[in-house]
């Protein structure tokens, strides 16, 4: 494999574990920056925090920490 190859496929990584972990990473910041805006800059943040519920797969959370669990 050339460099150029590894940059490649290194780029591809990054997209999809973006894609995978920023769902998660909105719900760990959003809290934070709910506090400290107003206005609307607020009611955009509370839209994205409301938008990234429909987007996490509960059932899928709640059946890997049952597993855990049990």
């Amino acid at each position: 494999m050339n460099y150029a190859c590894l940059i490649k496929w290194g780029h591809l990584g990054w997209r999809f574990l973006r894609y995978k972990f920023s769902p998660w990473l909105i719900l760990a910041i959003a809290p934070l920056r709910l506090l400290l805006l107003s206005g609307s800059q607020r009611t955009h943040e509370h839209i994205r925090y409301m938008r990234l519920l429909w987007k996490i797969d509960f059932v899928g959370v709640y059946r890997l920490v049952n597993d855990l669990l049990w």
